[in-house]
């Protein structure tokens, strides 16, 4: 019988996971954007699997590697595909709470990088709206002082 600790959020304040019984994809979305995949199966004594990052957030692989090499459960281990943008992963069964929840505070910090990035996109969006209101002023007040 497969096992998937799987991560489903419908929007950035949820953060269950729940292991079903069928080897599917698990999905970590934000909104309706998916952004991680996660399968995994129990082989004999030990569960692997693979993570894998959908288009637009790759930059978020380097990452999820820092935040793993951080803090991960003893039996956990990954290896790294940069190139495909996942990550292979084993840990022993006996271990599978404790890495659902490790994996759970890694998403919800990944969770937190994504909307960071959103909102700072927006900060950044709207200096750039607000310099240009200014230079047009600028340019506007300078004209009026040479008529």
């Amino acid at each position: 019988m497969s096992a998937v600790a799987q991560f489903i959020s419908s929007d950035l304040k949820s953060n269950t996971w729940t292991v079903t019984t069928k080897p599917e994809l698990a999905h970590f979305k934000v909104g309706k954007q998916e952004i991680l995949k996660i399968f995994s199966q129990p082989v004999a004594n030990q569960m692997q699997g693979m993570c894998r990052f959908e288009k637009g957030f790759e930059q978020l692989l380097p990452l999820f590697r820092g935040l793993v090499l951080l803090g991960k459960p003893k039996s956990l281990s990954f290896i790294y595909d940069f190139d495909r943008t996942q990550a292979f992963f084993t840990f022993s069964q006996n271990e599978k709470k404790e890495v659902v929840r490790f994996f759970n505070q890694i998403i919800e910090l990944l969770k937190k990088e994504v909307k960071f990035k959103e909102i700072l996109g927006k900060v950044i969006e709207n200096n750039k709206r607000f310099r240009a209101e200014q230079a047009l002023l600028n340019s506007a007040l300078h004209g009026a002082a040479w008529d």
